[in-house]
């Protein structure tokens, strides 16, 4: 066989398997409180409704707290170092992304979801 075909076939065959080694290693599973708890992994997504009234930001040091509540209606404290979301005080459910420590669970990413947005037609 030809060497200008082989090459390019066994450098392609590498290339995608490690974008799908990255893919697998970089996935991180949707977990409930009680999962989350039990679980060793480093990055997990934690699904739930924040508990307004326990919502702390503290803008200087970065960090955000709250209490969330999962579907099963556990609750986890969350501590979510980075600047607080724009649309936070619209959000009724949250996805935190990170691991539990203890008893806490540190999210080094929070997606909101808030459903006045996905409304029909408010004018």
């Amino acid at each position: 066989m030809n060497l200008k075909l082989i090459l390019p076939l066994v450098l392609g065959s590498i290339a995608i398997t490690g974008m799908v080694f990255t893919f697998v290693s970089q996935a991180s599973p949707y977990v409930n409180i009680a999962e989350a708890k039990k679980s060793t992994n480093d990055s997990m997504h934690l699904p739930g409704e924040m508990v307004k009234s326990t919502v702390q930001v503290s803008a200087r040091e970065r960090i955000v707290s709250f209490v969330l509540v999962d579907e099963t209606g556990a609750k986890v404290p969350v501590v979510y170092k980075g600047s607080p979301p724009a649309n936070m005080g619209e959000a009724t459910k949250v996805v935190v992304i990170g691991k539990m420590q203890g008893d806490v669970f540190e999210a080094d990413r929070m997606l909101l979801k808030c459903p006045s947005r996905y409304e029909a037609g408010k004018s």
